[in-house]
C-alpha cells in the first residue's frame, strides 16, 4: 500500500532516500525553502508535493509499490 502524501511521509520517505533537504531542492528544481514547505505540518504555509513528485520521492526511497529504480 502506497503511504499518504503528507509532511510527515514526504520527511520520512526523503530520510529513507539518504537525502537532506538541499539536496532534494536541488533534485527537484526548487528553493531549499520551497522543500521546507513540503515538509511543514500544521501551517498555512505548506505545501504538498504534487503527484508526479510524490511518486518519484516513492522511487528514490524504495518504497514504490509497482517500480523499482
Amino acid at each position: 500500500m502506497k503511504p499518504d502524501n503528507t509532511p510527515e511521509n514526504v520527511k520520512k520517505l526523503r530520510l529513507k532516500a539518504g537525502l537532506t533537504q538541499k539536496e532534494c531542492s536541488h533534485i527537484y528544481g526548487v528553493g531549499l525553502r520551497t522543500w521546507q514547505k513540503k515538509e511543514e505540518v500544521n501551517t498555512q504555509n505548506s505545501q504538498s508535493l504534487s503527484l508526479v513528485e510524490f511518486e518519484f520521492l516513492l522511487l528514490l526511497a524504495g518504497e514504490h509499490p509497482e517500480y523499482v529504480l
